[in-house]
């Protein structure tokens, strides 16, 4: 656990990310209840960085929600058991977790226990979370993906998705949940100023074709009330890992 001190002197808990360079760099993690973006286009290892994220809490002993709309229920757990293992924890942990599936009703299967069978409606997904974070509180919660929220919203305008989700931060941070939303930065433009106005802070993956291949990166581009650079840092991603070469 860390701690930081705010404006106000009050002492508050900051959430390691589980990617110890990043983790210093950002005066030791993300503040209790903050919400953030994670904002690149596909193949970026936006999920890579959630799926440590969510490990990370669960080898805490923290309880962790995962919203999945664009993988399988087993294809994360199958991830999760790996990052878990390759950092000396019990894949076991896996089954603590807080999987709400959005994903089976795109292939007209029955949803989990803990899923949504009808995630077209977002009041759906909000009350499954709604009750799993009173219940449990002070955790984390990675949504993968915003865009597949949006994607399956029809008819919703801009703003009323922006407002469902002023609600939804708000209740999860009430109940002391940590945050990251994954977004897509080439799809649904026009909505992403004002879903990403409303984060707490923005983390930006890139990737950039040199001497034919690909070099990644990672931005803070924003995040309240915390100390960060502002520069790209170059990462190597593995199948269970991100290193910054920093």
């Amino acid at each position: 656990m860390f701690l930081s001190l705010c404006s106000g002197g009050d002492r508050m808990e900051r959430v390691p990310l589980g990617i110890e360079k990043l983790d210093k760099l950002i005066e030791g993690g993300i503040l209790r209840g903050f919400s953030v973006a994670l904002l690149g286009v596909p193949g970026t290892y936006k999920s890579l960085f959630s799926r440590i994220f969510a490990s990370e809490g669960l080898m805490r002993g923290e309880p962790v929600i995962y919203v999945t709309y664009d993988r399988s229920p087993e294809m994360v757990r199958e991830a999760l058991r790996g990052i878990i293992a390759a950092r000396g924890g019990s894949p076991d942990l896996v089954e603590k977790l807080h999987l709400v599936d959005c994903w089976s009703w795109r292939i007209r299967r029955a949803a989990e226990e803990e899923g949504v069978s009808n995630p077209v409606d977002f009041q759906n997904v909000y009350r499954r979370l709604k009750e799993i974070s009173s219940s449990e509180k002070n955790g984390r919660l990675v949504l993968d993906s915003l865009t597949g929220v949006i994607s399956v919203s029809h008819g919703e305008t801009q703003r009323e998705i922006s407002e469902v989700f002023k609600v939804l931060k708000a209740m999860l941070k009430q109940n002391g949940y940590t945050q990251l939303y994954i977004l897509y930065s080439n799809v649904y433009k026009k909505m992403i100023g004002p879903l990403l106005y409303c984060m707490d802070g923005i983390f930006r993956f890139r990737r950039k074709l040199e001497d034919n291949r690909y070099r990644y990166y990672i931005s803070v581009d924003r995040l309240f009330l915390t100390e960060h650079p502002s520069e790209l840092i170059e990462f190597v991603p593995s199948k269970n890992d991100i290193k910054l070469l920093i």
